[in-house]
């Protein structure tokens, strides 16, 4: 696959921060022609198990996790319908599964604060861990209207 090709990959977990890093990704990924691929991820099996086989029911965590996915696919469609979208939930600690998708990535995109509790931090501690240590671009967006508008005249 070629690197214009690779998707941009949004790790995503329901907070605004996060939500605002989808709504730039779908922009630039318009601009470039690329696929969007939203990632959640979360060890939430870990703490409560699959359901068992026989059972219909699914683990609030994991309705939790799809209903974070399909949010931010539908805000993705909504923004730009000619975006490919495509998402994925990952049993996975959301650094470690941010850093594997950048081997296929063109670039990795984060908010830059989660739903952690330390919301006054200047970078949340996945976007902290994933800008150190990514083989691929990262952008972690922070939502200030120069920064969204792409008139940062230096980085």
């Amino acid at each position: 696959m070629r690197d214009m090709e690779l998707p941009l990959i949004v790790g995503i977990d329901g907070s605004d921060s996060s939500l605002v890093a989808v709504d730039w990704a779908v922009d630039e990924a318009a601009r470039h022609g690329l696929p969007l691929r939203l990632v959640y991820a979360s060890l939430w099996e870990r703490y409560e198990g699959v359901a068992p086989s026989g059972s219909v029911e699914r683990p609030s965590e994991q309705v939790l996790a799809d209903d974070i996915v399909g949010s931010a696919a539908e805000r993705a469609r909504r923004r730009n319908p000619e975006v490919k979208v495509s998402t994925e939930v990952v049993p996975e600690e959301a650094a470690s599964a941010l850093l594997r998708e950048g081997h296929n990535a063109s670039a990795l995109v984060t908010g830059s604060r989660g739903r952690g509790e330390l919301t006054g931090l200047l970078l949340g501690s996945v976007s902290l861990a994933v800008a150190s240590r990514a083989h691929c671009p990262v952008i972690v967006v922070r939502g200030d209207k120069a920064g969204l508008a792409g008139t940062h005249e230096r980085i």
